[in-house]
């Protein structure tokens, strides 16, 4: 069930692939080379902010398992985005908690704007074109993919979401 209390229409295995596919786009585009960690990560702090919970690095370190290393570059890139912000816990002064900021919000809802846009119109896309058995030719299934980058490309980020190239 999606938030207005409607179920999730159910797609053939092509369909979620193409879903799946055009998620990686858009993580990508938000987030750079790589994005599985950082979206784990930028995941991870949003459902513990929508439940109350303000975060440690730390605690993302065990929520996620991840090495603090890690998880520490990919709160800096949050924290150098003002994605979030962190500031000294008032019940524990050796503590720092992060906080989502008002971008960060922003940058959330838009992402999960997309992906809503993106369940919505899965079924006006040529969808059977990703199936193997569809009988199309590559060059017609790579013309079609390329037609999709080309969608996720023009989309417009509600900041500027600082990726480069690495």
């Amino acid at each position: 069930m999606n938030d207005s209390g409607k179920s999730f229409p159910v797609f053939n295995t092509a369909g979620q692939m193409a879903i799946f596919w055009r998620i990686l786009h858009l993580i990508t585009g938000t987030y750079g080379n790589y994005p599985a960690g950082q979206l784990l990560i930028a995941l991870t702090m949003v459902f513990l902010h929508q439940r109350g919970m303000n975060p440690t690095l730390s605690d993302l370190c065990k929520a996620t398992g991840l090495p603090k290393a890690t998880v520490s570059r990919y709160v800096s890139w949050q924290l150098k985005e003002g994605l979030a912000e962190e500031v000294i816990d008032p019940h524990d002064r050796r503590r720092r908690i992060l906080l989502q900021t008002d971008k960060g919000r922003t940058a959330w809802r838009w992402q999960a704007e997309q992906m809503q846009k993106l369940f919505r119109e899965v079924d006006e896309w040529d969808v059977p074109d990703f199936r193997e058995d569809s009988g199309v030719d590559p060059a017609t299934i790579l013309a079609t993919m390329k037609r999709l980058t080309a969608e996720v490309r023009l989309l417009e980020h509600p900041y500027d979401p600082g990726v480069t190239e690495s």
